[in-house]
C-alpha cells in the first residue's frame, strides 16, 4: 500500500483499507439483522445499503493494483 495525503494529513492506505473492511463487515451484519425483522424499516436498509456500497467502492480504489507506467500515461 501507499500513502495518502488528505490536505495536511498523511494517512496509511493500509489502515484506511482496514477501516473500510471494519465499517463494510458491521455494514452487513446490520443490514442482514434489519432484513429479519418482520417489518425493516425500508429507508434504514437503503441508507446502509447505500453506505455499504460506497465503502465497497473505496476499498476497490485502495486495493486496485498499481496502473504499470504505460496506463499511467495512457
Amino acid at each position: 500500500m501507499t500513502t495518502l495525503n488528505i490536505g495536511n494529513q498523511a494517512y496509511n492506505s493500509q489502515e484506511v483499507a482496514d477501516k473500510m473492511l471494519t465499517d463494510i463487515q458491521f455494514l452487513q451484519s446490520r443490514i442482514a439483522l434489519l432484513q429479519q425483522q418482520p417489518n425493516p424499516n425500508p429507508k434504514v436498509l437503503e441508507i446502509y445499503s447505500q453506505m455499504l456500497e460506497s465503502r465497497q467502492a473505496v476499498l476497490g480504489w485502495l486495493t486496485q493494483s498499481e496502473a504499470s507506467p504505460a496506463q499511467k500515461m495512457g
